[in-house]
C-alpha cells in the first residue's frame, strides 16, 4: 500500500492489544429499482417468459381507502404521517403500486388504531 499518503491509525485498548483501523468500511448492499428491473429483464431473456409484477390486491386497496376515509385523512396527510413518498397512497389506492406486504400491513395497522 505504497500509494497512501497517510499513516495507519493505531488505537490502543486497555490490556495492551492494538487494533488497526485503516480503510475499514462496512458495505451494505442496496438494490435500486433500476437494478431490480434489469435483473427481471435478464431473467425474461433467459427464460423467455414475461415477468409479472404483482400489484396490491383489490381487497387491500378497498380496505385502506375505507379506513383512511373513516379517519378523515387525505392521501397527503397519510403519506406525511407515515413518512412515505408523495404519491405512495395514491398509487396503492389506484392499484398501480407493487405489492408490498410490509407496507400494506404498516398502513392498515396505523389506520386501524383507535
Amino acid at each position: 500500500m505504497s500509494f497512501q499518503d497517510w499513516t495507519p491509525v493505531v488505537l490502543k485498548k486497555m490490556g495492551g492489544a492494538t487494533v488497526s483501523k485503516v480503510g475499514y468500511r462496512k458495505v451494505v448492499p442496496q438494490v435500486d429499482p433500476a437494478t431490480k428491473q434489469a435483473r427481471m429483464l435478464d431473467q425474461f431473456n433467459a427464460e423467455g417468459s414475461v415477468p409479472k409484477i404483482e400489484k396490491v390486491s383489490a381487497e387491500d386497496r378497498k380496505e385502506i381507502t375505507q379506513l383512511r376515509v373513516l379517519k378523515k385523512m387525505t392521501q397527503d396527510q397519510l403519506n406525511t404521517t407515515l413518512n412515505l413518498k408523495k404519491d405512495t397512497i395514491k398509487n396503492i389506492e389506484n392499484g398501480t403500486h407493487e405489492k408490498n406486504k410490509a407496507l400494506t400491513s404498516k398502513i392498515k395497522a396505523y389506520l386501524s388504531k383507535t
